[in-house]
């Protein structure tokens, strides 16, 4: 079945015109000269969005001298860099001509629906395939309640959200961020707090799966607050600075079960998190990025004084590499990295495979621990369509009224490595080992950057199956 497939991305081809996610039309009157000389920046569309948070991402200013030869790969990358704000659902940007060799540049943009009033419906579990196979599809296993989150507060690209969760997991969150503070646009700040409640707790990994205490009171609470600088220097380069603090209580009961949760039998873990990322980001779409690069290393130190709970220096490191082959053949490679000490982690805090994209795709289902890991992912894919559909005919509001579709066929690989040295070391078989999953499957990218994947993919221990993951931005 996996030649099968893998002949058929090689040797599809399609009909329908595909209209590519960040196509750049140029006037090729005015580009018939050598050079264009930039007169004028127009902007359209931004009813909410103040003109400098566009202007901010361009490399174009007025008076710029443009090449005729490079003129569409310059517009190709300041519409990727406005796109990549995530406040807009099209961004179109065209020279047109004013003299032989003049031209004004016209950025026209369709914004996003910033207020998001949603009511919450979503898995507590790790992800949907261990919900579905593992957990047996319990409702009881699922978070309800309301948030709210204003992408775009004052026009400004601020983000204010709040959360109001019930179910498995009762949680209220606030949160708030600037991306700029100065005049200079460079510099920002974010808020957040939060508090949380479980009274199903997992309290220790088994045969590499979670196991859970149920009980009618609460087991768990958690209260987080914190602060964030971020920086922005150059168009690509990132630098954020945060600091945050923890504390979260157990009961006795899974001090009793698990004496390592928070190791020694503690019932209490307070301590205070510093954590600098570096991150230099040249993807073209961000969301469902296909040509450029990104890296990104963290390195955090969790306890400060002596007298906090939890002493946790970890460096994390992520690179990978979204390259085209033809115009509808695209290869992608990643590299992810983590290294901690000391040896002896609390379970609380030792994250090894199995949460979020810390995966070997294969090994949805199983959890494994350890204190360093190293993650390498390649895949192939195949552009079946890309579309813009206009529904306008039929949507009032114009910030709905263009739904972009895309569906992807890949085949892919991975391989992982995860090193535990203390914790559970007689019952964590997938850990000190290569590990390696394989498959095909399915992207499809759609409205607000939201991605449905659809894999089937066979691990080393040779079973097989189909695993879904949704990813969404709102």
């Amino acid at each position: 079945m996996l030649a099968i497939l893998l002949a058929l991305l090689l040797n599809l081809r399609t009909t329908q015109p595909a209209v590519a996610t960040v196509a750049t039309i140029a006037d090729k009157d005015t580009l018939a000269a050598e050079y264009v000389i930039v007169n004028h920046i127009i902007i359209e569309g931004n009813v909410k969005t103040k003109e400098a948070m566009i202007l901010r991402e361009l490399d174009i200013t007025a008076g710029d001298t443009l090449h005729a030869a490079s003129a569409d790969l310059a517009l190709l990358r300041n519409k990727n860099k406005i796109v990549n704000t995530n406040l807009f659902v099209t961004v179109d940007l065209h020279m047109l001509k004013v003299d032989k060799n003049v031209a004004y540049l016209l950025v026209k943009v369709t914004e996003r629906w910033y207020i998001f009033p949603m009511l919450i419906f979503e898995l507590a579990d790790r992800n949907f395939n261990e919900w579905w196979v593992e957990r047996g599809r319990s409702l009881k296993r699922v978070n309800y309640g309301f948030k709210i989150a204003h992408k775009n507060f004052r026009g400004r690209g601020e983000q204010l959200r709040a959360t109001a969760q019930f179910g498995f997991t009762k949680r209220f969150e606030l949160g708030y961020s600037i991306p700029y503070l100065d005049k200079a646009q460079k510099t920002g700040i974010g808020f957040d707090i939060s508090y949380s409640q479980n009274k199903s707790v997992a309290y220790e990994t088994q045969a590499h799966k979670l196991d859970y205490l149920d009980s009618e009171s609460v087991l768990r609470s958690r209260f987080s607050a914190g602060i964030r600088l971020t920086r922005r220097n150059k168009y690509y380069c990132f630098h954020t600075l945060e600091a945050k603090y923890h504390d979260s209580h157990i009961a006795d009961t899974l001090a009793i079960l698990n004496p390592d949760y928070f190791l020694k039998g503690r019932t209490r873990q307070q301590y205070v998190r510093l954590a600098y990322t570096l991150t230099l980001d040249r993807r073209d779409i961000a969301a469902y990025p296909l040509h450029g690069h990104y890296f990104t290393t963290t390195i955090a130190q969790s306890g400060i004084t002596p007298k906090e709970d939890l002493h946790l220096t970890t460096l994390l490191a992520d690179i990978a590499l979204y390259r085209p082959i033809s115009p509808k053949y695209f290869w992608t490679a990643s590299l992810r990295g983590k290294v901690s000490s000391p040896e002896q982690q609390p379970f609380h805090n030792i994250r090894g495979f199995g949460y979020g994209q810390d995966f070997v795709r294969g090994y949805e289902y199983y959890v494994v621990d350890g204190q360093n890991y190293g993650l390498a992912k390649l895949t192939f894919k195949r552009e079946l369509f890309n579309v813009q559909a206009d529904i306008s005919e039929y949507m009032p509001f114009r910030q709905f009224q263009t739904i972009p579709m895309a569906l992807y066929l890949k085949v892919y690989g991975d391989a992982g490595y995860v090193q535990n040295k203390t914790y559970n070391v007689e019952d964590n078989f997938l850990a000190n080992k290569l590990l390696y999953g394989y498959g095909v499957g399915f992207d499809f990218v759609t409205f607000y950057n939201t991605v449905f994947r659809v894999d089937f993919s066979m691990n080393r221990q040779k079973q097989a199956g189909f695993f879904f993951h949704f990813v969404r931005d709102i």
